[in-house]
């Protein structure tokens, strides 16, 4: 059994047109009217106003599948059966037609609307995919630029002595500055812990001057005695005669 997907485009349904088919197209049954069934060039026509790949009929492929021959600029109608118009074109059902003796109606294509009491507007079921077709032929038709290698350029010899040179003059400029640095903190240092040491032995000294109180005579005052006249040796009367013992004569 063939699969349906070998009866798509531009196998399908045949286009409806008025007066005649176009130059690249089959010209197939004329139902009524000026009015045609027109396939594409390469294609057969076939029962149920299908195109079909070959003389072989193969509408139940195109029935289990409904779509255009051409689905990129023709939409799909239905009424009773399937037909196609342009996708500018309106669909439309024409009233009060008389085959063998029998009112009937016919099916056809305008590029105006729809006027009157015996024609009527009928809605497309499927409309063709022109403006995705357009974008799928647009992307694969523009090449993708494909990237270039950028040559990164090497440095001459010439340039690559200077810049080893400037690079070790850089770092013996910056080591200098270094030690510079560590001599001065160092230096820093030592007169900081000089002044220490200087301001440690003045307080020091300070301390043990005459006129300041050691640690044994804490709590200890200096103190004169009261201006008095008298002097006194012994408890005595102070009013009192001095008296000299008598002198013996025999001494």
């Amino acid at each position: 059994m063939a699969s349906s997907n070998a009866y798509g485009p531009p196998s399908g349904f045949a286009i409806r047109r008025w007066g005649s088919c176009s130059a690249t197209e089959v010209t197939c049954d004329q139902p009524w009217d000026l009015w045609h069934d027109c396939c594409p060039e390469g294609t057969h026509c076939s029962s149920d106003n299908t195109c079909c790949p070959r003389t072989a009929d193969c509408s139940p492929f195109i029935q289990q599948d409904p779509h255009c021959a051409n689905n990129v600029t023709w939409d799909l109608y239905w009424d009773d059966e399937y037909f196609c118009c342009q996708n500018t074109a309106y669909g439309f059902i024409q009233g009060g037609l008389v085959y063998n003796g029998t009112s009937t109606e016919g099916i056809g294509c305008t590029n105006v609307l729809p006027d009157g009491d015996l024609r009527t507007a009928i809605p497309p079921v499927a409309r063709g995919n022109e403006s995705e077709a357009a974008q799928s032929s647009m992307s694969s038709s523009t090449p993708t630029p494909s990237p270039t290698p950028s040559s990164t350029p090497m440095p001459s010899e010439e340039s690559s002595s200077s810049t080893n040179s400037g690079a070790i003059a850089g770092g013996v400029v910056g080591g200098v500055a270094g030690l510079a640095l560590i001599l001065a903190l160092a230096w820093y240092l030592i007169r900081r812990r000089q002044k220490a040491a200087q301001s440690s032995l003045l307080a020091s000294t300070s301390d043990s001057a005459p006129g300041h109180d050691t640690k044994e005579h804490a709590g200890f005052f200096q103190a004169e005695l009261d201006n008095n006249a008298y002097r006194a040796e012994l408890y005595g009367n102070h009013d009192g005669l001095l008296h000299e013992l008598p002198v013996e004569g025999g001494r």
